[in-house]
């Protein structure tokens, strides 16, 4: 019986988690164009702390985190090398420019043409979602809807240096012996 529980496990595992990033793993590239139609990559911001943020215009509570993600982490964190950069998901370019001015919106946005942008971050697509990656593009925090005080919290924490228990690795361990 135990042997038939070990295999199920080992079976459903991974398929459950088939796609989505794990906290720590390298995130690879992401390459789309922004509301002028320029193409912008993920890679041009190594080096930054990136609060990735994707949305839709009708996602409910959207307006609301677009605000906060304005006020509360790209007007205050931009100078300490934070970037905030929203990715939409399948709507037109006019509908985004639109919701962006009025809802305030000055941090970058991206524009994706499909879901598949999302896939490798989640199993379950839902809206929003929300990542902090930091500057070695690792992925630090990823969450389905929007908490301020947990994003907030984990920009400071790359801020500051530091590197969790339960996310330490040999190299952080040698990094923080070498200073």
């Amino acid at each position: 019986m135990r042997l038939l529980a070990l295999a199920l496990v080992l079976f459903l595992v991974p398929a459950m988690a088939a796609g989505a990033y794990e906290i720590g793993d390298p995130v690879a590239d992401i390459v789309l164009t922004d509301l002028s139609g320029d193409p912008v990559a993920l890679s041009d911001h190594h080096g930054q702390v990136i609060v990735l943020n994707f949305f839709t215009t009708w996602c409910p509570g959207c307006d609301e985190e677009a605000e906060v993600l304005e006020q509360d982490i790209w007007q205050v964190y931009q100078e300490d090398g934070v970037m905030v950069i929203a990715i939409n998901i399948q709507e037109p370019v006019g509908l985004v420019s639109g919701w962006a001015q009025a809802q305030g919106v000055t941090y970058p946005i991206w524009m994706s043409p499909d879901w598949d942008v999302l896939e490798p971050f989640t199993s379950s697509p839902a809206l929003p979602y929300n990542a902090v990656i930091d500057g070695e593009m690792s992925l630090r925090y990823a969450q389905i809807g929007f908490d301020r005080d947990e994003i907030i919290g984990m920009v400071e924490e790359i801020l500051a240096g530091s590197t969790p228990v339960e996310r330490t690795t040999w190299s952080a361990v040698k990094d923080l012996l070498s200073r």
